[in-house]
């Protein structure tokens, strides 16, 4: 019987143990990365569904992301970067904006070999919008153009079709003129929308290279080119297409409010305004009550250039989690969630793994026009060094207030601009 009972007590207490409840693991925190934003309107409503997803995926990191407006943002940045605790992650604009803060942000070389991001993404908008000085530092996630958006019950009221040439342009501003209808609102309070007539009007008359030398303090201001520019661009205000004033009226309640109301006919913007006009408050359809063009050719020996931006993000070189940071980064770069986060905006997934048919109806306007575009170029205040981007900003305004007095503004820009790259000459 004894040894019964000491044979039986080892089986009965590794069934006891075998019965008894386990403990189940403790689940450890996942440590946030932080991204501080800027994205607005349908790309900022496509984030919180990318941070869902990331952060279901993610065993060691949670995404969260801080919305700052374009303004505060663009005043906080540069001393951010440079202070000791700057967030994990940043949204910036690509070109020269990134570039002047490359000295406090971190190479994205091993991030970029490894997630093999060079077969994702086109050539040229890798060289333009990620390398700067030889190493990669953003990973881009939108990619904006600047297109006309129209009132399409204006333009059938006057049996008119969205010009191709500037000769049809022409034409369709003077049946609008003459039929009581501002042609073009043109909302310049904050400046910069006045420079993408500067930037189109010399992309659609000078190659391509011309306007890079200009950004880069290689040609001057006052070359006959840039005042060619002026005198045609002074000769659409002349005409009277221009609502009057543009440098009092503001963009986005501004002049898309004309168009939206009838009063004008058309605004020249980039593509992340169609959440304007198909937002609740105003319930347009896009392609039924409005529509985008592309800005017409002009010269037809000159190469078609798309304009526009790219948004990406960046990682300080003082931010405290970097491996999440860089997960973050990765995740993002895959095809399914550049395609989320544009979603039903006017931006393009940067990836080139993303088809067409995956846009909606002005997308793929804006994919057909990067198409036949031998180059895409930045929007000046994102092309030329900060400081002269305000010279010219200002001037745009001055001339926007003086058309005829032109000559001497941009003599006077020459000037300036000139005597800011001879004190810069890196730039």
């Amino acid at each position: 019987m004894k040894l019964f009972l000491l044979f039986m007590l080892p089986l009965l207490a590794l069934t006891a143990c075998q019965r008894a409840p386990e403990t189940p693991p403790a689940t450890l925190p996942k440590t946030a990365v932080t991204l501080l934003h800027f994205f607005p309107g349908q790309i900022g409503r496509g984030l919180p569904d990318v941070t869902h997803s990331f952060d279901a995926q993610s065993t060691h990191f949670e995404l969260k992301s801080v919305l700052l407006d374009h303004d505060a943002l663009k005043t906080s940045i540069q001393g951010s970067v440079k202070g000791g605790h700057p967030p994990d992650l940043y949204s910036n604009w690509a070109g020269a904006r990134t570039a002047v803060l490359v000295p406090d942000l971190e190479p994205l070389d091993d991030l970029w070999q490894q997630a093999g991001l060079d077969e994702r993404f086109p050539p040229e908008l890798v060289s333009q919008a990620s390398d700067y000085q030889g190493h990669k530092y953003m990973l881009p996630v939108a990619q904006y153009g600047v297109t006309f958006f129209y009132n399409k019950a204006l333009f059938t009221q006057h049996h008119l079709t969205p010009p191709r040439t500037w000769e049809e342009f022409l034409a369709v501003c003077a049946t609008l003129k003459a039929n009581g209808v501002t042609p073009i609102a043109l909302g310049a309070k904050d400046r910069w929308p006045a420079q993408f007539w500067f930037d189109l009007l010399l992309l659609r008359t000078a190659p391509y290279t011309f306007r890079q030398h200009l950004m880069q303090g290689q040609t001057r201001y006052d070359d006959p080119q840039v005042k060619a520019v002026f005198a045609l661009w002074a000769s659409l205000i002349d005409k009277g297409y221009f609502n009057a004033n543009p440098q009092e009226l503001g963009w986005y309640q501004g002049a898309n409010e004309m168009v939206f109301k009838g009063s004008a006919a058309m605004t020249l913007m980039g593509s992340w305004n169609i959440d304007y006009f198909s937002s609740k408050s105003h319930g347009w359809v896009l392609g039924q009550d409005y529509d985008v063009f592309a800005f017409p050719q002009i010269s037809g020996d000159v190469p078609r250039v798309a304009l526009g931006s790219v948004d990406g993000l960046v990682l300080p070189k003082k931010a405290i989690n970097k491996e999440g940071a860089k997960e973050v980064l990765r995740y993002l770069a895959d095809q399914a969630q550049q395609q989320a986060f544009t979603r039903h905006s006017g931006a393009l997934a940067p990836s080139s793994q993303v088809a067409r048919s995956a846009y909606n109806h002005a997308q793929q306007r804006l994919f057909d026009d990067f198409g036949r575009s031998v180059h895409f170029a930045f929007a000046y205040d994102l092309s030329t060094p900060h400081a002269v981007a305000e010279l010219g900003l200002n001037a745009f305004a001055e001339f926007l207030a003086l058309p005829k007095a032109y000559p001497s503004i941009l003599n006077r820009l020459a000037r300036e601009a000139a005597a800011y790259f001879q004190t810069n000459p890196a730039h």
